[in-house]
């Protein structure tokens, strides 16, 4: 299939009648469901309206409508808005805000990434309902309520919140706008002046006028169903919701590896010119529209799985619609072309319609299913069929008979026309073969398996929410598609103020921990706060967080990750005499890796990498921390260190520790620093601290025999005490023989000034030039960690938010407990795990 000059559909959202997302307007579209009910009774009171004779002044004869179940709620903090301002607004905008939002999350792109971007914004809008409502009132009108009500403002409010650059506009041409808007995309991003486009359509019923015009004008059902192509058609039922897609070109999406729900293959507008009356479709040029759409994209009639028609349901436009269709499309292929309308599922959406009928076309296309077009029972007799190749899904059919694995996407059109003239026209397929819409469960591996889950929200009870939302998600959820949602919560959502991690043993358990968090904020294994907005803190782990199989994904996924590895590996494998990249691939890796000779190089290899990565998605961060040997990863992302002396620093550090090998271990204990002190002192002189982690936590190194002894205290005293899995006694009197040869091996280095804050958990102090000589190296080897006074330092001039650079998370309860410390308890600690 040729994709030339196509584009792709990489997010979707929407709000329809019976619907809050793509996912559950599929499954109300497949279970052959009705949306449609009366306006609600908040709207207005009706029976000031209603006459059930027609003709009547003032009146309308029918509410029936697909309606929305809250069309007034919105979270006006989430967007920067006032309360006040934001009842002067329409809701149509409300909703186009949420629904840009949705579809950027769907997408996996970060709203804070597109700030002063060229993305474009096309909506397609019409209803002046709020307007009407507003105006009504001259007195009421203050400095908010003309862009409240501005149709304009249904696009440019969403270019505000986003600060977008592209065009932004709202498109009205009727019935046809959201497809018109989408053509307008299309040419916008063939041009290449916009780089991605945000594309969509609202439509609300807030007021009572349009019902009794459009009852006036007898286009309203009597009946109260769309009988689209029905002997029963006697008019439309109206539909209210809205859509947002996100669009850019082909192969951009490719290239960047985007999961591709759906391909452009072509769009057209044209006019009807004159008719035979200002509301009736021109069939000759909706059907010359399609047949230059179809000519432009290579596309030939018989290519057509399903088209999805305008269909309203009314006795002249759908006989001139399908007169159209069949002499354009299906008088030119063999079989008949299968067609349908979504309006009478939901309603007519007005200018919005085009949208649903696009959201209807994706959920085809993903599951591989036509729809039932309801309410077809007996073909309208003015509609000749047979003759014309048409044929209405009346109940839902595979879109591809038979279709095999390979096999081409499938193919669908779409139409749409307004009632003053303006049709619109788009061919849209599936996603090429080789860009699955999902991940399969496999590509996840082990290296993401047990990651956090990170949510966040704009206030405490949007994350509850929120929370609750994801309970609800994973409950549904195969517990081998968990780990590519926590991923993509991870690296493809805004990380807003108020923060959740969930850190469970398996993904399966993360549901009960949330119902359990939501009953009781204190559960353990949830840490939550807020954060600031200061920046970003880089911690690097130290020993203890390498495992096999770390940084393989990103390895294989990550271009900028692959390029920095290889980099590294480069400059490490002359002295160490092997390749990191090749080890890391090594099926004896976990062995290995107990090894500190091989362990430090690659976790210091690997941070290079994710800092690289990191780089190009994040702003400077605030400071750098390492904790043992992440400090030497530290002091390369800071400056302080060219990444020659680091890798060169790494290696003998690694090497002549790795001498040490049997002659001691560590513990953690959970006491002061004073306290532990005072208690290893009565149990072996030769025990020592290692590393105060924080005020309460602290971790010993010694010979193995101290340790065993020291267990035994602990529990004697109830204190906690858990012995890590190491064979070393790093930052003790046993580091003491490597001293001279370590001192050799790095009296060369002439370390530079920082460039960026890098804070010492030597000294607990920022790095000065020049300061990390061959002495301080040595003491990073040998003195106690002190991570507790380096993160206090930070904490007390406002830092919150501290990232940990590793391939596992092993410093998030030193990171919680130093954030208390410093008076700060319950402030977010991201972390990354790759």
């Amino acid at each position: 299939m040729n994709y030339s000059k196509s584009f792709a559909i990489i997010g979707a959202a929407c709000r329809l009648p019976g619907a809050r997302s793509l996912q559950s307007f599929g499954d109300l579209l497949l279970a052959s469901q009705s949306a449609v009910g009366m306006v609600p009774i908040d709207r207005w009171t009706a029976a000031r309206y209603f006459h059930p004779m027609q003709g009547q002044p003032g009146k309308t004869y029918s509410f029936a409508a697909g309606t929305l179940d809250d069309v007034f709620a919105f979270d006006a903090a989430f967007f920067g808005i006032s309360s006040r301002e934001a009842l002067s607004i329409d809701p149509q905008q409300r909703l186009m805000l949420e629904l840009a939002h949705e579809a950027m999350e769907d997408a996996g792109i970060a709203a804070a990434r597109l700030a002063a971007s060229n993305t474009g914004v096309f909506i397609g809008a019409s209803a002046w309902d709020f307007a009407a409502a507003s105006f009504s009132d001259a007195a009421g009108l203050d400095a908010y309520g003309m862009q409240g009500a501005a149709l304009s403002s249904i696009a440019n409010r969403i270019s505000y919140v986003y600060g977008l650059r592209g065009p932004s506009l709202t498109v009205d041409t009727a019935c046809s706008s959201s497809l018109v808007a989408l053509h307008l995309a299309c040419e916008a991003l063939g041009r290449g002046e916009v780089a991605q486009a945000i594309v969509g359509g609202v439509n609300l019923l807030l007021a009572p006028q349009a019902f009794v015009g459009f009852a006036r004008a007898s286009m309203l059902s009597r009946i109260g169903r769309c009988h689209a192509f029905d002997a029963r058609a006697d008019g439309y039922v109206r539909g209210e919701g809205g859509g947002a897609l996100i669009v850019k070109p082909l192969d951009r999406a490719l290239a960047d590896g985007d999961a591709i729900r759906a391909v452009i293959r072509g769009t057209g507008v044209n006019s009807d010119g004159r008719t035979n009356g200002f509301s009736v479709p021109n069939g000759a040029a909706q059907a010359e529209l399609m047949r230059d759409v179809g000519d432009r994209a290579g596309v030939s009639p018989a290519d057509f799985a399903y088209f999805e028609a305008h269909g309203t349901g009314t006795p002249v436009g759908d006989p001139i619609e399908a007169h159209a269709i069949g002499t354009a499309l299906a008088q030119r292929r063999t079989t008949p072309l299968p067609i349908g309308s979504v309006k009478s599922n939901i309603g007519h959406l007005e200018p919005a319609s085009g949208m649903a009928g696009l959201m209807k076309l994706l959920v085809a296309l993903e599951r591989g299913i036509i729809p039932a077009s309801l309410h077809f029972e007996t073909p309208n007799p003015n509609i000749r069929f047979s003759e014309l190749n048409l044929e209405v899904v009346a109940t839902p059919r595979p879109l591809i008979p038979g279709a095999m694995p390979g096999d081409d996407p499938a193919l669908v059109g779409i139409n749409s026309f307004g009632f003053g003239g303006t049709n619109a026209h788009a061919i849209v397929a599936g996603p090429p073969p080789a860009v699955p819409r999902t991940p399969s469960a496999g590509t996840i591996d082990a290296e993401t398996a047990n990651a956090p889950l990170l949510l966040s929200a704009r206030s405490a009870e949007a994350l509850r929410a929120l929370a609750g939302t994801w309970r609800d998600t994973l409950r549904d959820t195969a517990p081998a598609a968990i780990p590519a949602l926590i991923r993509g919560a991870a690296r493809h959502r805004d990380h807003e103020t108020h923060r959740m991690v969930v850190a469970v043993a398996k993904p399966d358990e993360l549901t009960d921990t949330l119902d359990a968090w939501i009953a009781d904020p204190l559960t353990s294994g949830v840490t939550t706060g807020q954060t600031t907005g200061d920046g970003l803190v880089f911690v690097y782990s130290g020993n203890g967080s390498q495992w096999a199989g770390m940084g393989l994904a990103a390895l294989r996924s990550d271009a900028i990750f692959h390029a920095a590895l290889t980099e590294v590996d480069e400059r490490l494998a002359p002295e160490l005499g092997w390749s990191a990249i090749t080890r890391l691939h090594s099926d004896d890796l976990a062995e290995a890796l107990r090894h500190t000779a091989v362990a430090q190089p690659l976790l210091f290899a690997i941070q290079v990498a994710t800092v690289s990565a990191l780089r190009s998605r994040l702003p400077p961060p605030r400071a750098h921390v390492g904790h043992s040997a992440g400090e030497v990863a530290a002091a390369w992302a800071s400056g302080a260190l060219t990444l020659e002396q680091a890798c060169h620093v790494i290696v003998q550090r690694s090497l002549l520790q790795g001498s040490t090998h049997g002659a001691g271990t560590m513990a953690t204990l959970a006491m002061s620093e004073t306290a532990a002190s005072a208690l290893i002192g009565r149990i072996d002189p030769r025990l020592a601290i290692g590393a105060v982690n924080t005020a309460n936590s602290v971790t010993i190194a010694g010979p193995t025999a101290g340790i065993d002894a020291l267990e035994i205290a602990a529990r004697s005293a109830r204190v906690h005490c858990v012995r890590l899995e190491l064979e070393y006694a790093f930052h003790s009197p046993i580091m003491d023989p490597i001293r001279a040869p370590l001192l050799a091996a790095l009296g060369d280095i002439r370390p530079g000034a920082p460039t960026e804050t890098m804070i010492s958990t030597v000294t607990g102090l920022p790095v000065a030039a020049g300061a990390l000589d061959a002495t301080y190296l040595w003491h990073n080897v040998r003195m106690p960690v002190r991570f507790h006074d380096a993160a206090g330092y930070l904490i007390e001039r406002g830092a919150r938010n501290f990232l940990e650079i590793g391939p596992q998370p092993v410093l998030r309860h030193y990171l919680r407990d130093a954030l208390r410390a410093g008076g700060h308890a319950g402030r977010a600690i991201a972390t990354l795990a790759r």
